[in-house]
């Protein structure tokens, strides 16, 4: 071991010096210096004085737009493997004879006895551990802490940057996204829409499109088969209603003939309740309602009329019908569904109704522009949203005077509007300054949860996933947002469902209070209007009172002349 290296100071004492003894003593004046007044006459006094110091060194900062990088996925199918290149393994005699070849061999005992050891302990471990096995299953559901969030997880972008028009889900295991793209808005001197292709998204890969198909018109609105995601069903501009079965090829497989389509373009498209879940009915802004079966699109099952004020004696016709704006429909109730019209008019129809009044079954003036969105709630069946100009209102069946739930003016127009499909009480709204904003309507009815600026454009459709989780929104300029939303926004509580019909029970109670009261009151000012007119009609004029009085004053001057004059004679 090394020796470490050692110095030693040494100093004797003595060089220490003396320690130093502090006392309190007077101050002694040493110099005094006076100011020169020359001196002082040379300067101004400033007053204010501005003056700026940077003690840190300066720096910019600097964006960079990288190009985008296009990546493509490519997959291998290995179904079967480790067979010789001789050997078929799609033939059986072939693998059973080369299974025997080898089964004689020496090295084949040896192998197996080598394996099976290490074989059996794996085995044993498996058998040991359940890997299934759900642990705290029985337990009561808390409350959450975590704060609710939405978290922007992928964007799709057209290239052509056409206005996203239509948006739904495939229903599978692994979901795809189907979006068409078109401009709505009327031609005046040239066509507005000049390609029609539409795409399919897979969820993981937002550069490249998952398929394509091409609608022979701008397509409006798209709808999924519940049973088969390869067919999809479309809307055209012209009225028309094709079909498309994405396995076969991009172009339609069928289409409706042009003298059975709606004079306007297709508003709508929903999969109605059927045996065989092959069934649709449509809406346009002519008024007209259809109903299609997928298999034969030549003539519509069933044709309805949406007209509210139909004069007496006259037909429900095109002429006197309520543009379809938006429509809904709840598989719960199989034979009705809503309707809301370009003139903020909410319908409830029923199908099955044999003269007009049964169709509609009620009419709710909902806002003063056109409806641009109408939704069940999945939870309460009577209660119902609208979406229109600058406010979402939540209805009820049984009450069409006013909605229950009055919602806020916002700055921007709202687009569109949808129920979460999992949480009973919370619905989602976009607007035109492209934010996402998710309501509560147990934690408040005008503030949003989470409000998310998503797009710098107008955001215009959202559907989400029928789990929830997921939602998906389209702007103007054909860029699709794809918005994974937390699990207090997703689930339901086991205690929200009573709450909320507490809740509606409770604005639908207030409700009727406020509309028994009104019609009271109105009830007291016909009857006082009716008072006051009794009372003009009892009370005379003046003037012809006057009149009168000077009737029976000469009446009685000329009587009283013609007495005098006989008592003469």
């Amino acid at each position: 071991m090394e020796r470490s290296v050692v110095y030693a100071y040494d100093l004797p004492r003595k060089n220490f010096g003396k320690q130093p003894l502090f006392t309190l003593t007077q101050e002694v004046m040493l110099d005094s210096m006076d100011p020169d007044k020359a001196e002082q006459r040379k300067y101004v006094l400033r007053n204010p004085i501005s003056r700026e110091c940077q003690m840190y060194l300066p720096k910019s900062e600097h964006t960079i737009n990288t190009e985008r990088v296009e990546m493509k996925s490519r997959s291998v199918d290995h179904s079967e493997g480790g067979w010789p290149k001789d050997v078929h393994y799609n033939i059986e005699e072939e693998t059973i004879r080369y299974r025997r070849r080898i089964e004689r061999e020496d090295t084949y005992i040896h192998a197996i006895t080598t394996l099976a050891p290490k074989f059996l302990k794996f085995i044993k471990q498996n058998n040991a551990v359940e890997i299934y096995e759900q642990y705290f299953q029985g337990m009561e559901e808390t409350l959450s802490s975590e704060k609710p969030t939405a978290k922007l997880n992928n964007l799709y972008r057209d290239a052509e940057q056409r206005p996203v028009a239509g948006l739904c889900w495939t229903i599978e295991d692994d979901p795809k996204l189907v979006v068409t793209y078109c401009s709505k808005v009327y031609p005046v001197k040239e066509p507005v829409n000049k390609t029609f292709h539409c795409f399919i998204w897979d969820l993981e890969n937002p550069f490249t499109p998952h398929g394509e198909f091409l609608p022979p018109t701008a397509c409006w609105d798209i709808a999924c088969s519940p049973v088969n995601p390869a067919i999809l069903v479309g809307g055209l501009d012209d009225g028309r209603v094709c079909v498309f079965d994405v396995r076969a090829r991009a172009q339609p497989v069928s289409i409706s003939p042009p003298h059975t389509a709606n004079r306007d373009p297709i508003t709508g498209i929903l999969y109605i309740q059927s045996r065989l879940n092959n069934e649709f009915f449509i809406s346009s802004s002519d008024g007209q309602c259809k109903w299609f079966d997928i298999r034969d699109l030549s003539e519509p099952m069933e044709t309805l009329t949406m007209s509210v004020d139909v004069p007496r004696g006259e037909e429900p016709t095109c002429s006197n019908a309520e543009g379809i704006s938006s429509i809904q429909f709840d598989r719960a109730l199989p034979t009705r569904f809503l309707a809301g019209t370009e003139t903020g008019l909410v319908l409830n129809i029923n199908r099955k109704g044999k003269t007009p009044q049964d169709v509609i079954s009620g009419i709710y003036k909902a806002h003063k522009g056109p409806v641009r969105a109408v939704h069940r709630s999945p939870g309460i069946t009577k209660m119902f949203l609208t979406c229109g100009d600058w406010t979402v209102h939540v209805w009820s069946d049984d009450i069409r005077t006013s909605p229950i739930i009055t919602g806020k003016m916002h700055r921007y127009q709202l687009m569109d509007a949808v129920w979460a499909p999992e949480r009973i009480s919370g619905f989602m709204t976009v607007s035109e300054d492209g934010e996402f904003c998710y309501y509560d309507l147990l934690r408040n009815y005008n503030e949003p949860v989470v409000c998310m600026s998503v797009s710098k454009n107008p955001l215009l459709k959202i559907v989400p996933h029928a789990d929830g989780r997921l939602v998906v929104m389209g702007d103007r300029e054909g860029t699709v947002y794809l918005v994974s939303l937390s699990r207090d926004l997703i689930m339901s509580d086991s205690k929200d469902k009573p709450l909320m019909l507490q809740n509606y029970d409770r604005e639908c109670r207030r409700e009727q209070i406020l509309a028994a009261r009104v019609k009271e009151i109105r009830l007291k000012l016909r009857d006082i209007a009716e008072e006051e007119t009794k009372d003009i009609e009892e009370d005379p004029d003046e003037e012809a009172l006057i009149k009168i009085a000077e009737e029976e004053y000469r009446k009685a001057v000329i009587d009283e002349i013609r007495r005098e004059g006989g008592r003469k004679r």
